[in-house]
């Protein structure tokens, strides 16, 4: 997922149609109409030229057929949208600050029926008849669903995982139980056996940092070579009995990533070299590959973690453009520089 802080994604419930569609800006709600039957993709691309918007943005279109664009809940808008999933006539679109239900009886008025404020991104959702799973990854999760965040560095409240819930009546969910994991949960898969109808189990997989063994007992952060036991290069799976779902546990930690060869590279290209040192001129903070590739850390990003530092901090741009030598906030012990790899202004580095 891109532009995690940047975009708003509306629910769009789309047909496909063996016909391309119209690319103009139009009035919000207003119908793209078809305009022919073919399969060939149009020819020049509808979507150079775009308006930008947000709930006005131009839009183009190509053998679908947009039937509803529904604005997210209040509590929900301006968050990033994750993924869906469908139950019968409901659609289940995971958020960054929960999960909305939304009954597309009628596809072109979908109907808002349940918005449950859970934040922890990414929220990824699955449903298996009448459990929802929900991944939780951010370092901001609670166990409680409150919003409050968690910022202390090792917290017991902190979740990253899989939260469970019966939606038996899907009006009403009921926040059963959930597996912590050492990385978290960005996305997940359910897998059923057709040899054991008594369970139903849930693949992981996290990318966030390892984290504290204080917090999670038997997490191991370092690389395969250095300790066998270590949380990168693997998945989670999680067991989950239909009769006792609040029971679920991980049962097996596959490490379908070993033994990987990394493929060949050929590094940078020059015009890549002369922005990255142009930046860095300009006091911008990079951060780190593990194969060893520096990158320019958008400024969006950085800002963040610095106003949670010092809130008076002048930004690298901003004192470049007055002609004033960049510098750069001096070393605190805050969790958030710590978990985003950001310590003093130097390189950050965070494990893939």
């Amino acid at each position: 997922m891109a532009s995690a802080y940047d975009r708003h994604l509306l629910l769009a419930i789309t047909v496909c149609l063996l016909a391309a569609c119209a690319s103009h800006p139009r009035p919000y709600g207003t119908p793209t109409p078809a305009v022919d039957m073919s399969t060939t993709a149009p020819n020049p691309d509808p979507r150079v030229g775009l308006r930008a918007g947000l709930m006005n943005a131009g839009e183009a279109a190509w053998n679908l057929r947009v039937l509803s664009q529904t604005p997210p809940s209040e509590k929900f808008a301006g968050v990033t949208n994750s993924d869906l999933a469908f139950t019968g006539h409901y659609a289940i679109q995971g958020n960054y600050n929960g999960y909305q239900v939304w009954d597309i009886t009628n596809p072109s008025q979908p109907v808002l029926k349940t918005a449950y404020l859970c934040p922890a991104s990414q929220s990824d959702v699955s449903v298996y008849k009448n459990l929802l799973f929900v991944s939780g990854e951010g370092l901001g999760g609670r166990i409680d669903c409150s919003t409050e965040g968690v910022k202390d560095t090792v917290s017991k409240v902190r979740l990253r995982g899989i939260r469970v819930f019966d939606i038996s009546d899907i009006t009403t969910p009921k926040y059963i139980g959930n597996v912590q994991t050492c990385r978290g949960s960005h996305t997940h898969t359910v897998v059923v056996d057709p040899k054991d109808t008594a369970n139903v189990y849930v693949y992981i997989s996290g990318s966030a940092p390892v984290r504290s063994p204080t917090e999670l007992p038997g997490c191991v952060g370092v690389m395969p070579d250095q300790d066998s036991t270590t949380a990168l290069f693997r998945i989670e799976v999680i067991k989950v009995s239909l009769a006792h779902p609040e029971q679920a546990a991980i049962v097996s930690s596959p490490r379908i990533f070993a033994n990987l060869v990394a493929p060949p590279r050929h590094g940078p290209a020059s015009a890549d070299i002369a922005e990255l040192a142009a930046a860095k001129a300009k006091g911008a903070f990079t951060a780190t590959f593990p194969w060893g590739e520096e990158f320019v850390l958008p400024s969006r990003f950085v800002d963040r973690m610095l106003d949670s530092v010092d809130p008076g901090h002048d930004r690298p741009d901003d004192r470049a453009a007055a002609g004033q030598q960049p510098q750069r906030p001096a070393p605190r012990a805050d969790p958030m520089s710590r978990h985003h790899g950001l310590s003093g202004g130097r390189p950050g580095r965070r494990r893939v």
